[in-house]
């Protein structure tokens, strides 16, 4: 699946249909694109039709073959199909074939309703999981996706992908109508931890977890689940911020939280003298360093602040923060300090479209994309490698209802 040093191929998930309210999409599921790092073009290449692909995660996974004795690596994607739990949600899992289109190879059920986020991952044992989290539900739910395997027909089983553990949260915090119960909304491995991050929106928490092999596994009484899940730390936020996705910098040394429902971002590093996270500022919309952080919870109080944080990126190089607002329809950049470990607010771009959802930065560092929901369009901007800034470039039309941006590795 090389493509020239030029090109990188993208995958755009989009809703197809109202999840609940007005809210919900009008797409075509999961589209491939070809995009041109020389001249910020994108190609439409295939399309995928799935029910509500809000979510997507590709990885690269080794598997046995009857008919090649040795391990060869295959590309995956993953895709959550966001839907009320009365409809009975389900993950998709793909083959990506040698001209990116997509081969449908096993449809995992999910207890919960709304997955709206999936995350690949391999823990320090070696197992692979996906991590799927349930914004309707509040719930946490993990398979193991071992052993994916070439059959002799040359077609892909997932046959010995073993039953999923379900984790639930439970509680609330204070806003009026979003914090009412647990929602979470992001699951998220640090490799260099070895631990799976969980932002829960409705409990202004990140719940902290090891996902390891269940050594006193009995099949009789344990349902076939290898694996065993514990929950280690709760990182609790400033009441009222709602945490909904995270990401890290290349070298897993901070993590940087988005919050939903105030814009503010919260940075976070693993201590490994004392084998937990560690907050390490919270900063509002405007870089500011907030002294909510001291605020605990009053669930006595209503805080209905809801700015429509959405997504949070980091360059490669780690120097700089971006986030998406939908409140203004805003892409928001920040420069990131490591020895003050703090943030300065640089600028605030238009994205010239409605509702800006997921963004990305390419290979190259040199173009951040950014999905509108309610638009149709992907926005395309010029990144400027020494200071951060955003230039734009084009806007691309007709994508409809995108939510979600993942690059092939």
């Amino acid at each position: 699946m090389n493509s020239s040093i030029q090109t990188h191929i993208l995958y755009v998930g989009s809703y197809t249909e109202i999840v609940a309210g007005d809210f919900g999409g009008h797409g075509e599921g999961i589209s491939c694109f070809e995009f041109d790092a020389s001249t910020g073009e994108l190609k439409l290449l295939n399309n995928q039709f799935q029910v509500n692909p809000s979510y997507l995660s590709i990885a690269s996974i080794l598997h046995s073959s009857n008919m090649e004795p040795e391990n060869k690596s295959s590309t995956y994607l993953f895709a959550v199909s966001e839907i009320l739990a009365s409809k009975k949600p389900v993950i998709h899992s793909y083959t990506i074939n040698d001209n990116y289109s997509l081969s449908l190879i096993n449809t995992q059920t999910i207890e919960g309703g709304c997955p709206c986020h999936i995350h690949y991952f391999k823990n320090a044992e070696g197992q692979s999981f996906t991590a799927s989290a349930c914004y309707e539900t509040g719930n946490l739910v993990i398979h193991n996706v071992d052993n994916i395997h070439h059959e002799n027909n040359n077609t892909i089983s997932n046959s010995n992908i073993h039953e999923p553990l379900n984790i639930y949260h439970k509680g609330n915090s204070q806003h009026p109508s979003r914090q009412t119960s647990a929602h979470t909304h992001c699951a998220y491995f640090d490799i260099q931890s070895n631990k799976l991050l969980v932002c829960d929106l409705g409990l202004d928490q990140v719940k902290v977890y090891s996902v390891q092999k269940n050594n006193s596994i009995d099949n009789k009484t344990a349902n076939n689940i290898e694996f065993e899940v514990v929950e280690e730390q709760i990182i609790l936020l400033p009441a009222g911020s709602g945490p909904r996705h995270l990401c890290f910098d290349d070298n897993y040394s901070y993590g940087f939280i988005i919050n939903e429902l105030t814009g503010a971002i919260t940075i976070i590093k693993h201590s490994a003298e004392k084998k937990e996270y560690e907050i390490k500022g919270n900063f509002d919309a405007s870089g500011q360093l907030s002294d909510s952080l001291k605020e605990s919870v009053n669930t006595s109080t209503s805080i209905d602040t809801d700015l429509g944080g959405a997504a949070i990126r980091v360059s490669a190089d780690g120097r700089f923060v971006y986030t998406s607002m939908r409140s203004d329809n805003t892409i928001r950049l920040f420069a990131f300090d490591p020895i003050a470990e703090s943030l300065s607010f640089i600028a605030s771009y238009p994205t010239e479209g409605r509702t800006p959802r997921d963004f990305t930065l390419d290979a190259s560092g040199k173009w951040l994309l950014v999905a509108h929901q309610d638009s149709d369009t992907i926005t395309i901007f010029n990144v400027n490698s020494y200071n951060g800034i955003l230039s734009y470039h084009k806007t691309v039309e007709n994508i409809e209802s995108p939510v979600c941006l993942a690059w092939l590795p």
